[in-house]
């Protein structure tokens, strides 16, 4: 399964905000490595969810603010996590 094809566990259902809930974000991690193995930058894979959302979410005021917080989200999970000794 592709990165892409993984978006879409990352939102519980259809209308349901990126990565909500620990299942959520554990599916979101997943697709995030697979990203950012192939090279995948955090803006490419911000915009396939963008598209993900856009399937579900018509009104425009309500995508807007579902965006902004896919987008925090995604930058809590994106970061590089570095151990400490």
């Amino acid at each position: 399964m592709t990165w892409r094809e993984q978006i879409a566990g990352a939102f519980g259902f259809g209308t349901a905000p990126f990565a909500a809930h620990r299942s959520d974000q554990d599916l979101a991690r997943e697709a995030i490595r697979a990203a950012k193995t192939e090279g995948v930058t955090r803006e490419e894979f911000a915009r396939e969810i963008a598209q993900y959302a856009r399937k579900y979410i018509s009104s425009e005021s309500v995508l807007r603010e579902r965006l902004r917080q896919d987008s925090a989200a995604l930058d809590k999970l994106w970061k590089v996590r570095r151990y400490s000794p």
